[in-house]
Parts: C-alpha cells; sequence; structure tokens
C-alpha cells in the first residue's frame, strides 16, 4: 500500500490487487461493508500514522474509495468534514490520471484488460448518494443549480433513499462539484450494476430520470 499526504487533515492509500490477495478481499468485501472490509478500512487509517505521521484530531471521518482499474482501490480520507470532499476529489483525480499512464505502458496487457472488466463493473460515469430521509434528498436536490439538466433516478430501498446521478453531458467539474454538494447530507456509495439489479428487484423506483429536477420543484415550490 502506498501513502500519500494531501494535508495535515486528508490521507489518500493506494492499495494494488496484490494487497487485496495478501488480506484476502474482494471488491465486494470493501463496498459492501462487511465485517472484513470495515476491519481492512480501519487498518488502512490506524496505519497512516505511522506511514505518514497522520494524526485524527476529531472522530468524524469521512471517506472516498475508488476501484482502479488493476482490481486495486484508492482511499482517500479525512476528519475535515464534508467540506474536504472538493480536494479528496481533485486529488483522486490526479491519481486516477496518473495510475491510467502507467497502465498504459505496461507490457502485460492481457492482465490488464481482464482485471479492467471486472471493476468496469463500477461504472466512473455513475454516482449513487444515500440519504437517511426524503427531506435530506430533497434538501439536497435543492442545491443543484436549476442550469444544470441532470440525468438522475431515485429509489427507496428499506427505510433509505437512494439516489442515481449519471455524468451524461455535465463536464467532470460539474459532476464533481454535485457530487462534492451531496456529501453534507447523505453518504457516497459504490455504483455496479450488480447493486443496481439490487435496486430495481428489492427496491422501489420512486422517480425514473430527472429526479434531481422533480425533487427541487417539489422542495422549493
Amino acid at each position: 500500500m502506498k501513502y500519500k499526504k494531501i494535508n495535515d487533515a486528508t490521507v489518500q492509500c493506494i492499495v494494488s490487487a496484490d494487497d487485496m490477495s495478501e488480506y484476502g478481499l474482494t471488491l465486494s468485501d470493501i463496498f459492501e461493508r462487511n465485517e472484513r472490509g470495515e476491519e481492512f478500512l480501519r487498518d488502512i487509517i490506524e496505519r497512516a500514522h505511522e506511514e505518514v505521521g497522520y494524526q485524527i484530531n476529531n472522530g468524524n471521518i469521512a471517506m472516498q474509495i475508488t476501484p482502479l482499474k488493476d482490481n486495486g482501490l484508492v482511499v482517500t480520507f479525512t476528519d475535515e468534514g464534508p467540506a474536504a470532499f472538493k480536494e479528496m476529489l481533485q486529488n483522486l483525480k490526479e491519481v486516477l490520471q496518473e495510475f491510467s499512464a502507467e497502465l498504459a505502458g505496461q507490457e502485460e496487457r492481457e492482465r490488464s484488460r481482464v482485471a479492467a472488466q471486472k471493476a468496469g463493473e463500477y461504472d466512473e460515469n455513475r454516482r449513487m448518494f444515500v440519504f437517511a430521509s426524503m427531506h435530506e434528498t430533497m434538501q439536497y436536490a435543492a442545491t443543484i443549480p436549476n442550469t444544470y439538466s441532470v440525468k438522475s433516478h431515485l429509489y427507496k430501498e428499506g427505510g433509505d433513499y437512494y439516489l442515481v446521478l449519471e455524468k451524461n453531458r455535465l463536464s467532470y467539474k460539474a459532476f464533481n462539484r454535485i457530487s462534492a454538494q451531496a456529501v453534507e447530507f447523505g453518504n457516497l456509495i459504490a455504483v455496479s450494476e450488480e447493486r443496481m439489479q439490487y435496486l430495481e428487484e428489492h427496491g422501489e423506483c420512486l422517480i425514473r430520470n430527472r429526479a434531481v429536477s422533480r425533487l427541487r420543484r417539489i422542495y422549493l415550490a
């Protein structure tokens, strides 16, 4: 695992596919946040002190987890709260660009191709946020400018509300901006075809397409 200290409150850790194998973990363990996955993420935070001198100033840790095309992960965490999410996204983008360049120079193309197919289940152009209430979901929707045409869908499963955003025609800058705003009201979780199928089968689709604009109109009415 490779650690990078972004600032005093924020650290980034690159977890390779070999690291995952060493711990006996899969991407599902991490994104489903089962016991093994949670223990691994706690270990990453604890090791950050030894690796880069990271000190936790308070108990509120915000975490961004993104799969890499080699079946590894980028884990970024901060105790500055949601306000630091924009910086986290920017550093994440830089890491992904560096990683993509490194992959392009590798000779072992077949292994990379197979790994990319496996990790390809996680769509970089879709993001899913879970909210504890409809009120919080509408509050978030109201923060998105009405000049943004956001392809979005709203589901309910159990007591939680799942808002799926698609990049579609938005620029990455705009997509990252509205994603950063969302963590003030809910939690970012990984989007995969398996998770989407689960929502379709076990959840209730409350709004198909243009969920953000409809929620914004209701909230501001």
